[in-house]
């Protein structure tokens, strides 16, 4: 049985996002000071945007693939499983490789499962750089032999 495991909290950027959040809540302070009111307002405002924005941040998603179903689940930290959803292979039909082109940077890669009706399970996502497109591709290749799925081949521009 192969299995293959994507974790969002694996990623530099998850850490870095956690640590501009502490910054940005340090840097608040002065905002909640008790001196004039509308700081207080700007204040209570900044922090309740850090603190919606710190769930999503506290809640990354963890996508595997055990041998015989795609699981997604939610994880508190990355640790605790919050919420999972399974959906069994025999659903999905083919494992494709697709670029979305972003504005500033290297376009996103994502290597998607797909079945019919429009039912799909993105499984990761890297920019396409040389590097990544390499990586890419070797698991894209890698989850079709594992699972059984054909591998589609690359879509070059989902937009």
């Amino acid at each position: 049985m192969a299995g293959f495991v994507a974790r969002d909290v694996t990623r530099p950027g998850w850490w870095v996002s956690g640590a501009v959040l502490a910054l940005a809540a340090w840097w608040g302070q002065p905002l909640i000071a008790p001196d004039h009111f509308e700081r207080a307002f700007f204040g209570l405002f900044w922090y309740t945007m850090l603190a919606l924005a710190a769930v999503f941040w506290a809640l990354p998603s963890e996508r595997r693939f055990t041998g015989s179903e795609f699981v997604r689940r939610t994880m508190l930290f990355g640790v605790i499983p919050v919420f999972s959803r399974s959906q069994p292979v025999s659903a999905y039909r083919q494992i494709v490789l697709e670029t979305d082109p972003n504005v500033a940077g290297p376009d996103t890669l994502w290597v998607l499962v797909e079945g019919d009706g429009g039912r799909r399970f993105a499984f990761m996502h890297r920019r396409a750089t040389r590097r990544g497109r390499e990586r890419q591709l070797g698991l894209a290749r890698a989850l079709a032999e594992a699972s059984g799925l054909p591998f589609a081949g690359e879509v070059l521009d989902a937009g």
